[in-house]
């Protein structure tokens, strides 16, 4: 099973392969450039939330944040 960073990291390889190549094909008609950058484009924005996604949600930095008692007892 593939972590988040590794899926998001295949996501951006595959859609900067996938970007260059309909931007350097001149065979390509142009109804199909721009469905296939904006499959690219959006491959790319979720390989960047996923690498960002398993940084932020570690299970390794959880125990650096302590629950406070937000209960008042002075009522």
């Amino acid at each position: 099973m593939l972590s988040n960073r590794r899926t998001g990291l295949s996501l951006i390889i595959a859609s900067a392969i996938i970007g260059i190549i309909t931007i350097s094909l001149d065979s390509l008609p142009e109804m199909a450039i721009v469905p296939l950058l904006a499959i690219s484009s959006i491959g790319f924005v979720s390989g960047v939330v996923l690498l960002n996604y398993k940084a932020k949600h570690s299970k390794r930095d959880r125990s650096k944040f302590k629950r406070t008692n937000t209960k008042s007892w002075d009522s």
